[in-house]
């Protein structure tokens, strides 16, 4: 068992050890804890359809936190983004004008879209500040495609929650 936990630092990129609250401990925590959420959504999801999109995604998460593991561009990024677009603007089209703020808690799908939404939002959050941790401080590259996942990822789970007031 290791004691590096005990002092603040665990495995971190490429099995280095870094500190527990590093960027890179911050963006996989964040992706974890929406990965996490997500499968608690999938649960009362009924529609067969949307289950899969929603295991897609859980998937999707796991190669991500993979590839920011390892320091390498995430294979399936470029398809899976126009994937995501694509189911977005499938969401977008059911959902007719409902250009107002919504109040979450109508039911629970809606309830815990809406909490995968805003645990999405996070971790693209935290990616930005791994982002900026790589390339400006350790002059690292950095896979593009990531951030872009969850920008788009993020607005297809507005579209898929604001679906389900109609």
């Amino acid at each position: 068992m290791s004691e590096r936990g005990d002092k603040g630092f665990t495995s971190g990129e490429c099995n280095l050890s870094v500190s527990k609250d590093s960027p890179f401990v911050e963006a996989v925590g964040a992706i974890d804890k929406f990965q996490a959420r997500l499968g608690w959504t999938r649960v009362v999801i009924e529609e067969k359809e949307e289950n899969e999109k929603i295991l897609q995604i859980e998937k999707d998460l796991n190669e991500i936190m993979s590839s920011l593991y390892v320091g390498k561009d995430w294979k399936n990024g470029e398809k899976r983004i126009e994937e995501i677009e694509s189911d977005s603007e499938e969401y977008e089209k059911r959902v007719k004008d409902l250009n107002d703020f919504l109040i979450p808690g109508e039911n629970e799908v809606e309830s815990r879209i809406n909490i995968c939404r805003t645990d999405c939002r996070e971790a693209e959050r935290r990616v930005v500040t791994l982002k900026w941790d790589r390339e400006e401080k350790k002059k690292e590259k950095f896979d593009e495609n990531v951030l872009k996942y969850f920008n788009k990822l993020s607005s297809f789970l507005n579209w898929m929650w604001r679906s389900k007031f109609n």
